[in-house]
């Protein structure tokens, strides 16, 4: 059987219909999800080091409350520098979220969650190519200084969604179902991998495997090695969550394989 193998430059950014099919699958994977929670899964402790599970749902209240209402953004921006001068301002605004929302009521979270995210989606697949073009400076980011609006919301906000479910099912020792768009989400990815300047390394043939999996090529020119690694496990590695990912060198350099271990990229 011939595996097909795409350049990372080849892979094409989701439109505005493919994004919220992704995003409306993950606020029902969490509508779920959160509906199986017992009193003390809200209180485990993630990966997210300073956050519990009902912390990580408090901080996407807080990302479909920055959609819904645009003007909280930079009010969160101002208590986050008071709050967390000493933390990068992006990271300090999602503290501030999950802050607000801390110390709710499981049901009454859970409520939110799904009443905010309804709310939140409609208003990102409304919005006008005017504000979707609003370019948003974003703090201490390296390669994500400034992103166009409709970016943030059609792409990392799945992203987010599904990256924290993930997050959520590790601390719960649950087996994380990446949902049918996975392998279009993980795309995304290594399409943001390829253009921003996240990728440094020599070029390689990536092969993604289980959930979400694919072939991909990274960097300029005939790839110097062959690599394989778990496409939702890679995914923690990008994003910082996990700095020992298992990478196995089919073929070729082995500084292929270290070049896919040490890329990072904010999610």
């Amino acid at each position: 059987m011939t595996t097909t193998v795409l350049h990372a430059r080849e892979i094409h950014r989701a439109d505005r219909a493919t994004a919220r099919k992704h995003r409306d699958a993950e606020i029902e994977a969490w509508r779920d999800l959160t509906e199986s929670f017992d009193e003390a899964d809200w209180h485990r402790r993630t990966v997210c080091t300073e956050w519990d599970v009902a912390d990580i749902v408090g901080h996407l209240c807080g990302q479909a409350e920055d959609v819904n209402r645009p003007w909280l953004f930079p009010l969160r921006d101002r208590r986050a520098k008071r709050a967390y001068p000493n933390v990068v301002l992006l990271d300090a605004h999602m503290m501030i979220q999950a802050d607000e929302h801390r110390g709710t009521p499981p049901a009454e979270l859970r409520e939110r969650f799904a009443k905010l995210w309804g709310k939140a989606t409609r208003t990102i697949s409304r919005n006008p190519g005017l504000i979707r073009r609003m370019p948003v400076k974003v703090e201490g980011v390296p390669g994500f200084e400034k992103l166009d609006l409709g970016y943030i919301q059609d792409i990392l906000l799945a992203r987010d969604l599904w990256m924290h479910r993930d997050d959520v099912c590790q601390a719960l020792g649950r087996s994380f179902d990446a949902g049918p768009y996975a392998e279009e989400l993980i795309a995304q990815v290594v399409l943001d991998v390829q253009e921003g300047p996240f990728w440094r390394g020599v070029p390689v043939e990536l092969v993604l495997t289980g959930q979400g999996g694919g072939t991909y090529r990274l960097g300029d020119g005939t790839p110097i090695a062959t690599v394989r690694t778990d496409a939702v496990g890679y995914m923690r590695t990008l994003s910082g969550r996990d700095d020992h990912p298992v990478v196995e060198l089919l073929d070729g350099d082995q500084s292929g394989a270290e070049a896919v271990a040490i890329c990072r990229m904010p999610f």
